[in-house]
């Protein structure tokens, strides 16, 4: 129950002159399993680990000893941050060294804005604040929004939208005053704004999400149904609140944009369906898709990553197509409810000590053309597709003009490894 979702864009694949943007890792924080109604002990730690799209291989990177459950995990220009039950932590990105701790009490949802780290703060209850700002590189305190300022519930989801945070204002888990609001902050003056009530439907907001300028809240309700709201760009008129599902716990939810639709778990049925924002209503449930815990979209393939778990011992990463039919599995943690894509580009610099190459056309259809600094003698040369899977490998002597023959490929998006030079993305049309 303790678990975040973080959505993106779909299918875009984003070039910049030769530079190509690559999913370098998924970032896996695992709650672990704390046994609360036996011994009130924590049986199994929160984990962080690393999924590598190109391999399809998963290592645990860090042990974080202490929490009770991981909330968050967010990945920020070269740093990893996780919300930790009692603490945030932050880890590079590159190396996992831990880089600072701070102990907040009850933290729930991690953004970032300029140089500040928002966080929301819930569940405890009786907290002074329960929102509150602090320095993104070493975590110091900077200022908090408080029930004298208009805040007196404790918040889940925060988004970032330009200047404001728009927050999920649930006072979760105090049943008998559930709300479900959305606040405004204002980042530059640090004021609370206003607030949208989402209605009678719409109490515990769980998940924010952006679309075409609006919020688009997901809610677990009194976890007795799931609903979905959707307020104006302004942040001051809801549009609807619509129930979505007749069951609910902590559902998961993601927005794909071209499709626009919201992706979310159909609790009772134990699979997912879909939510058309156009139309405001649900579209379609998927059929045999699995029962997933976290879930995430990848914004450069047509590919969702989602996690399953007992619980109690064992979790694993999936790669789902955008019919919720899984592609391929990885074992990772226990309660791996939170996930982060570390996003990156390939300009054709090589990786340590390798060659610079390039490759055209792209798309391309049968010949792929290599060009650049091409290593001498005899390398490796693989192809892996969206789902990590390696669907090509060979060992070549590389010269100008040299050519992979991608004829046989299925149309898609993939990613071509040449020795020890930076991977590059490249699609069959």
């Amino acid at each position: 129950m303790f678990r975040s979702l973080l959505s993106a864009g779909f299918l875009a694949l984003v070039l910049q002159g030769s530079a190509q943007s690559f999913v370098h890792q998924v970032v896996v924080l695992n709650e672990g399993y704390f046994d609360y109604f036996g011994t009130q002990e924590q049986v199994v730690p929160v984990t962080l680990g690393s999924y590598d799209p190109a391999t399809g291989s998963y290592q645990t990177v860090a042990t974080i000893t202490g929490p009770r459950f991981g909330s968050d995990v967010l990945v920020h220009d070269g740093s990893i941050y996780v919300a930790a039950d009692d603490r945030v932590l932050r880890y590079d990105l590159d190396t996992y060294d831990l880089l600072g701790e701070a102990m907040v009490s009850g933290v729930r949802k991690l953004a970032v804005w300029n140089d500040l780290l928002l966080i929301t703060r819930g569940e405890l209850g009786g907290l002074a604040h329960y929102f509150e700002v602090r320095d993104r590189h070493d975590l110091s305190f900077v200022d908090a929004i408080g029930p004298d300022q208009g805040l007196p519930y404790s918040v889940e989801d925060v988004l970032v939208v330009g200047d404001k945070a728009y927050l999920a204002v649930s006072n979760a888990f105090d049943f008998a005053d559930l709300q479900g609001r959305i606040g405004v902050v204002d980042l530059n003056a640090l004021t609370y704004m206003a607030e949208v009530d989402l209605g009678p439907a719409g109490l515990n907001p769980e998940k924010l999400m952006l679309h075409e300028g609006d919020i688009i809240a997901f809610n677990n309700t009194d976890f007795s149904a799931s609903s979905i709201s959707r307020i104006s760009a302004d942040a001051t008129a809801l549009q609807y609140t619509t129930t979505v599902s007749v069951n609910s716990s902590c559902a998961a939810s993601a927005k794909v944009d071209p499709l626009g639709k919201v992706y979310f778990l159909e609790y009772a049925q134990g699979e997912l369906a879909r939510f058309d924002l156009a139309t405001g209503a649900v579209s379609d449930t998927l059929f045999g898709s699995p029962f997933i815990y976290g879930l995430i979209e990848d914004p450069l393939n047509p590919v969702l990553y989602a996690t399953t778990t007992d619980f109690l011992t064992s979790g694993e990463l999936l790669v789902l197509d955008l019919e919720g039919q899984p592609l391929s599995s990885t074992s990772v943690g226990v309660a791996p409810g939170n996930l982060a894509l570390d996003i990156r580009l390939s300009t054709g610099v090589a990786e340590r000590g390798g060659a610079r190459i390039s490759v055209f056309p792209n798309p391309a259809t049968d010949i792929l053309h290599i060009s650049g600094e091409l290593a001498q003698g005899a390398v490796p040369v693989r192809i892996v597709d969206a789902t990590g899977r390696l669907v090509a490998s060979d060992v070549r002597v590389l010269q100008p003009g040299s050519q992979v023959n991608i004829g046989s490929l299925p149309v898609g998006v993939y990613t071509l490894h040449i020795g020890n030079a930076a991977p590059v993305r490249f699609t069959k049309g």
